[in-house]
């Protein structure tokens, strides 16, 4: 298909090129059967730059070689593709399978023909998904340059937005990653991760301060934690208070405009909330772009809300917490049993959850809400509750009702700590065997929270003394519970508490009943 005409307007003056770093060129798929169109191509384009970025050609004889070149290609820009070639339409094929199969919706496809009236130009933009449509009759070198520039500043607008997406992406998926941490110090731990990970840098620090001393200008009491990776790895060590940071300015500039600041070589990403001002600083080998930088501005922005959450619930969780001592009190009152049972049965479970392999939250959920194991009692009449010797049958019935007192008592809160310790009062009485009550479960299909809490409280009631027992020898005890594995409790708590029993025994003796 030979067109003498195809460049007959003279080719654009060639300008003085800057001494500029050449950057990663421009690639281009010329899609044609005829040598010559490729040889004319690249001399009509020689010179050509668009953003400081030459052009690289990748040369196709057929619509096959063009189909092999995006499967060995993830970076094409623009297609110059010509219509007929082994087919009348093996062009339009292509330009079908570019957008349809290999979902490539990017790279900007200039079809050139020297038959138009076989792909009548109307019906190809109509029926394909194509950017441009040139006869080669009307192509000049002129013409093709702003074809090419026009194409090229397209897709590079495309991929910006690709970038923009996707980076929106990441940042949603770090947002993510670090709105699951339970805590301040875990979750900001979690976000100083992202942010290395969305960067791609190594040195960088988080600075955790009390907002109130900052307020005060009390900046040698603002610093509270400090934590650092690569060349920062040693920050714990090397400061001790604010005024000893290595960016003071930065330092600075951020608490006077509460915002995060950029500069060329340095990052300080800043957010708060009632208690805390968080900073993350990272040095860096260049200077981020205006997409990067809005992206961590979003970040930033995500990790002030999540602040700002943990506070709500921390104070949700300290006023379930307050309800919950409030009511052991009540129990405490009614019974001979002192505080320091509870307070013991919660470390007791707190520690066997952690060995157990229960997430932090879980553990931190055992600790608050298995002082409500025994809330049931209150419904127990005095007389049974704190009778000085041993229950008879119809006091033991009574007795035994306070399990199902106390989940009742409890249930449908719509509290985690309540939910939790309604679970806790209702199984800490069940038995691995189903021996055990209200309900005779077994295995597993006790609730966790209760099989940890049968042997917490178990093991701290033989300890101690109750009005019609004294406190058994702490071999009696251990060799009960390992008689019981299986029966009364889980054999797996049983080795975990056995294990470790020596940090049990210690947690004992820290809260052990006054004298």
């Amino acid at each position: 298909m030979s067109d003498n005409d195809l460049f007959s307007d003279d080719f654009f003056a060639e300008e003085e090129v800057c001494e500029q770093e050449v950057k990663q060129p421009w690639n281009v798929l010329v899609v044609d059967d005829e040598e010559e169109i490729h040889r004319v191509t690249e001399m009509a384009l020689t010179g050509f730059s668009f953003d400081n970025r030459p052009l690289k050609f990748i040369n196709a004889m057929s619509a096959q070689q063009g189909k092999d070149a995006f499967l060995n290609n993830n970076d094409i820009a623009m297609v110059l593709l010509d219509v007929v070639m082994e087919t009348e339409h093996a062009g339009l094929d292509l330009a079908k399978w570019i957008r349809e199969e290999h979902k490539n919706l990017n790279v900007r496809i200039v079809l050139r023909t020297g038959q138009p009236g076989q792909a009548p130009e109307q019906a190809v933009i109509r029926d394909y998904d194509i950017n441009d449509y040139k006869a080669k009759t009307e192509l000049t070198a002129q013409k093709l340059y702003t074809a090419t520039l026009t194409a090229l500043r397209a897709y590079q607008h495309i991929m910006i937005l690709e970038k923009s997406k996707q980076g929106m992406e990441q940042v949603v998926q770090a947002t993510r990653n670090v709105m699951d941490k339970l805590g301040f110090f875990t979750f900001t731990k979690a976000a100083l991760e992202q942010i290395i990970a969305l960067l791609k840098v190594n040195d960088a620090m988080l600075v955790n301060l009390d907002s109130h001393a900052i307020e005060m200008d009390h900046h040698k009491q603002a610093l509270q934690t400090i934590c650092g990776t690569g060349v920062f790895s040693n920050v714990e060590e090397q400061y001790s208070h604010l005024d000893q940071l290595p960016f003071q300015d930065l330092l600075n500039q951020a608490l006077q405009q509460a915002h995060s600041v950029f500069t060329e070589n340095e990052i300080l990403i800043y957010c708060k909330n009632e208690s805390h001002s968080v900073m993350f600083y990272i040095a860096t080998d260049h200077p981020l772009n205006e997409l990067d930088r809005h992206l961590l501005e979003v970040f930033a922005e995500n990790l002030g809300v999540g602040l700002k959450n943990i506070e709500l619930n921390e104070q949700m969780k300290s006023s379930q917490r307050e309800v919950i001592y409030r009511l052991t009190e009540v129990v405490e009152s009614r019974s001979n049993e002192t505080g320091y049972h509870v307070k013991r049965v919660a470390r007791y479970c707190e520690l066997l959850a952690k060995l157990y392999g229960l997430n932090e939250e879980e553990c931190e959920v055992i600790l608050f809400a298995s002082p409500l194991h025994d809330i049931g009692k209150v419904g127990i009449p005095d007389r049974i509750l704190n009778k000085p010797a041993k229950l008879d049958k119809d006091e033991w019935v009574t007795m035994q009702t306070h399990a199902q007192l106390g989940e009742t008592m409890l249930t449908g809160s719509g509290l985690e700590l309540l939910d939790a310790g309604a679970i806790i009062a209702g199984t800490h009485h069940e038995r691995w065997n189903g021996t055990g009550y209200p309900n005779g479960l077994s295995g597993e299909d006790i609730p966790i929270y209760g099989r940890i809490c049968a042997l917490a409280d178990i093991f701290d009631a033989l300890c101690s003394k109750r009005a019609y027992k004294e406190p058994w020898g702490i071999e009696s005890v251990l060799e009960y519970i390992q008689s019981e594995s299986g029966a009364f409790f889980e054999p797996r708590l049983v080795t975990l508490f056995l294990d470790n029993k020596e940090d049990f025994l210690k947690i004992g003796q820290e809260l052990s009943d006054p004298s």
